[in-house]
């Protein structure tokens, strides 16, 4: 949908879930997703109309411990479409606080690949995640110690918007080890 030629499709309640939706992007807890759980606020319909025009996606993340978590996404497009309408959906983030990691018992070779990860999944064309087929090249052994770690998530997701819809994320844990040794901003 392009929502810059029929921008009266869109109603408040629309907007005002676009703009949660967004809002959770930076929670690293429920890694950038509105989490299903708490898309039940919202009234029937509203959620499926804006997946359906694609712009959210829907997202699953599966931990280390085999736990699923559902949740909602905005897509490049609707970020872009939204902002030329003078929609503003982003807030100055708080500032992060300085935590400690201990990567003493990664190697260099495992760190690299955080890099490489961090690196694919700030490529436009692959929407925030590194897709599983660039994944295939490293070494088994070292993606399954990183996310059993915590460092990397696997991530699938569907929508009519998505390209690439199986891959992996890096966690918080990791982009702080990539800012302490310089590599992530």
């Amino acid at each position: 949908m392009d929502i810059q030629t029929q921008p009266g499709l869109l109603t408040q309640k629309h907007i005002q879930a676009l703009k949660d939706i967004n809002r959770f992007s930076r929670i690293g807890r429920y890694h950038g997703m509105l989490p299903e759980k708490h898309s039940l606020l919202y009234d029937a319909g509203v959620l499926e109309f804006l997946e359906e025009n694609n712009l959210i996606e829907v997202g699953t993340v599966i931990a280390t411990c085999g736990a699923h978590m559902t949740g909602y996404r905005l897509t490049d497009e609707a970020r872009r479409d939204l902002s030329s309408l003078g929609v503003e959906l982003d807030e100055k983030p708080p500032e992060e606080l300085p935590t400690e990691d201990e990567d003493g018992c990664l190697t260099r070779g495992q760190i690299d690949i955080l890099a490489d990860l961090y690196h694919f999944g700030r490529i436009k064309k692959f929407g925030g995640i590194t897709p599983k087929h660039e994944v295939e090249e490293y070494d088994k052994r070292d993606i399954k110690l990183l996310y059993e770690l915590g460092y990397i998530l696997y991530i699938r997701l569907k929508g009519k918007a998505v390209r690439h819809g199986k891959g992996y994320i890096l966690t918080e844990q990791a982009m702080r080890l990539l800012r302490r040794l310089g590599i992530a901003l």
